[in-house]
């Protein structure tokens, strides 16, 4: 603990959720904007399937706030905590609260499906751009693979505003300190319900990241 608040959420936390934030814009820009280099909207995807196994090692393995079990609560403690924020509820949590939690769930399910859902997918001629796996697939099932990737932007699009918009405005009507938190990890200090302080090593998450690394070029070896 520290005078200038309390840990919330360790360096690897933070850079993986500004990381895959990153890649949704990079996502767009190079489909938008650099057709004639295909080849980095690819690499854009394989990063985020690294970021995403990372961050499940993370929720498994990592620092106390960032794992599953800290945040992840049952729908009926999710409703319980929805029903006594409509309330006025006061309760703090260091980590994710339980809409947070299911909210980075949502996210994370999205990133995945979308980088999956690429590997399949293919350019309108097959030819400018194409998933590492496109040619594994029926036409059918990379045209729906295709749709379902295009779509799928807009999902995560979505989530992200909301998320964007619930952090701002949590935020500002209960001053919990919760965006500078997310860029320098920690929050006030504070009486919160689900931890006191984060506790997790940045040595893990280097064996970690090597470990989601060697999943996704594997993976990516073995089948294309």
């Amino acid at each position: 603990m520290s005078s200038r608040g309390i840990m919330a959420w360790d360096l690897p936390t933070r850079m993986v959720k500004w990381l895959l934030a990153a890649t949704v814009v990079i996502a767009w820009a190079t489909n938008r904007y650099a057709v004639q280099h295909p080849d980095w909207h690819k690499w854009n995807g394989y990063a985020v399937l690294v970021l995403v196994v990372f961050r499940l090692l993370w929720g498994l393995y990592g620092s106390s706030t960032a794992r599953f079990s800290s945040f992840v609560r049952s729908p009926l403690a999710l409703a319980a905590y929805v029903r006594a924020q409509m309330q006025g509820g006061t309760r703090l949590f260091l980590g994710h609260n339980p809409l947070g939690g299911w909210m980075v769930i949502a996210l994370l399910v999205a990133m995945a499906a979308q980088s999956v859902l690429g590997l399949f997918s293919a350019g309108d001629d097959y030819l400018s751009l194409q998933g590492p796996l496109a040619r594994l697939a029926s036409v059918k099932t990379v045209d729906w693979a295709t749709y379902l990737h295009r779509l799928g932007f807009d999902v995560i699009l979505a989530l992200a505003t909301i998320h964007v918009a619930a952090n701002v405005s949590y935020d500002l009507f209960r001053r919990t300190g919760l965006i500078r938190g997310m860029i320098t990890g920690r929050k006030p200090m504070g009486d919160y319900v689900d931890q006191t302080e984060v506790r997790g090593s940045r040595r893990g998450a280097a064996v970690c990241l090597a470990a989601a690394c060697l999943i996704v070029y594997g993976a990516l070896r073995l089948l294309a």
